[in-house]
């Protein structure tokens, strides 16, 4: 999840989630990517819940500290379970370009939401290439993102601008190092300008801007 991403996380969490909520929290991953590697979604999601009283329950495929169901969400037994837990939101952030089944996967989500339930989905815009283990570039605008949920009706979405990638790869550099970087790459860009185009383009990606496509929905 990206920064400013999870900011838009905050803002609907504020605007939506009822008091003493439960959420469920799919492809969750641990509890040190949560708090550690990227702490701003425990500040601007998880903090946000507790304020509401809300519960969250991870849920991910592989057991994890920090996660609280382990199971396959298109497994039909899972599916059902998590359905009777009654949950007023699921969020389901950055996983969805990562499937090969992702049509099983989102209708499984829908088959999980209940007449109240919401579901909050980001997937990346313009992002580069990123393995987890695999990335099938699946790179939706709000459009493509509503035909992967036919039977379900956009509440609010919008394509988030999350600065830029250099941003994002160096978010954890001191000022000192992170100004470093930038002349290395702005040198090494304006050498590769001339001497190799290939080089130059994929150095100069660091520079453009990266998004993310944000939206919440409710059953028809």
């Amino acid at each position: 999840m990206l920064y400013e991403e999870s900011l838009w996380f905050k803002n609907t969490i504020q605007k939506h989630a009822q008091p003493n909520s439960l959420v469920l929290n799919i492809g969750s991953s641990t509890k040190e990517f949560i708090e550690v590697t990227q702490p701003y979604i425990k500040a601007n999601l998880f903090d946000e819940f507790a304020k509401k009283n809300c519960i969250i329950k991870n849920i991910d495929i592989k057991q994890a500290e920090g996660v609280d169901l382990v199971g396959d969400v298109t497994d039909p037994a899972f599916i059902e379970k998590l359905k009777q837990l009654n949950a007023s939101f699921i969020i389901c952030s950055n996983l969805l370009e990562h499937l090969t089944e992702r049509t099983a996967f989102c209708g499984a989500l829908v088959k999980i939401m209940n007449a109240d339930t919401k579901l909050i989905i980001s997937v990346p815009y313009n992002f580069p290439y990123h393995e987890d283990p695999i990335d099938t570039m699946y790179r939706p605008d709000l459009d493509e993102l509503q035909q992967a949920f036919p039977n379900l009706k956009l509440v609010e979405g919008q394509i988030v601008d999350c600065g830029t990638y250099f941003n994002y790869s160096t978010k954890n550099f001191t000022t000192f190092d992170k100004l470093i970087s930038f002349l290395k790459l702005s040198v090494a860009a304006a050498i590769a300008s001339i001497t190799n185009k290939e080089k130059h383009e994929r150095l100069a990606a660091n520079f453009k801007q990266i998004s993310a496509t944000c939206a919440i929905y409710k059953l028809s």
